[in-house]
């Protein structure tokens, strides 16, 4: 999480479950990395369902819901283990994959060899009344085309709540029976594991998609609420920043404005 929390001391908590430490989650990654495969989706999807055939695996999947600098922090933890993610990413949230910041963010995401997924709200692209499917493609057209890189998987905001998913053409569901019902599916939502700790059932489960969500892990370990406030907090900053340094530009472009005129008519060769 980018916001401001590194020089608040916090001790980890004795159980592991309640550990949301970055610590905990390079540990994490050391135990899955020491017992089974990993695979991205972007690795997994052309692999279809010969993906079974292999003993021991983790799907791992990054939904990134609020802060780009988070997933890419997630990012480089999941390089020095040796592992490759999926980060999937929506066009409406609180970033924005387009500006310098968050583009620079998943330039970098992408550098380190993992690959994007398409992270939907479904309601979202209800409400612009057109046809959810084709405005989901174009999305990820957009995406594609604007990094250079192939999306193929997708995943919905919020499943549980609508109950549906979109099936795109081209592009496998995080949901299809393949990977949430004949591999196991586990996730860090809210923080609260349903069933304990991934490191807890990896003796349990061969195959495994494992969710985990970007905010919700910090040096800290601090709790989801408290971090999604403190991130608010760290983005008005930003805004601010960029706010005043747009100030001082167009200031200075008033002063100038009379000089920069002339300079332009010049260079197209047009008159006053």
């Amino acid at each position: 999480m980018a916001a401001d929390v590194n020089e608040r001391p916090h001790a980890r908590p004795a159980d592991p479950d309640l550990d949301f430490t970055l610590d905990h989650y390079r540990e994490i990654l050391a135990r899955i990395t020491s017992t089974h495969r990993t695979f991205s989706f972007g690795e997994a999807a052309p692999m279809g369902e010969a993906l079974l055939e292999v003993d021991r695996f983790v799907l791992m999947r990054h939904d990134v819901e609020f802060s780009l600098d988070a997933a890419l922090t997630m990012a480089r933890a999941d390089h020095d283990a040796g592992v490759r993610s999926t980060f999937f990413v929506q066009i409406g949230s609180d970033y924005n994959l387009f500006e310098a910041d968050g583009a620079e963010a998943v330039e970098e995401v992408l550098d380190l060899g993992h690959d994007l997924g398409f992270h939907y709200d479904l309601g979202l692209l209800e409400r612009s009344g057109g046809d959810p499917v084709a405005l989901a493609g174009r999305a990820i057209d957009l995406i594609e085309g604007f990094f250079g890189t192939r999306i193929r998987a997708a995943s919905p905001h919020l499943p549980m709540r609508s109950g549906r998913t979109l099936r795109i053409p081209g592009i496998v569901d995080a949901y299809d029976p393949l990977y949430f019902e004949r591999i196991k599916y586990l996730s860090d939502s809210t923080q609260a594991w349903r069933e304990g700790v991934v490191t807890s059932l990896l003796d349990r489960y061969d195959r495994i998609q494992l969710l985990t969500h970007e905010y919700h892990w910090t040096e800290e370990g601090l709790g989801w609420d408290e971090l999604l406030l403190l991130e608010a907090e760290f983005k008005y900053r930003r805004l601010r920043r960029r706010a005043e340094a747009n100030v001082e530009r167009f200031r200075e472009g008033l002063r100038l404005r009379a000089e920069r005129d002339e300079a332009f008519r010049a260079a197209r060769g047009g008159s006053k």
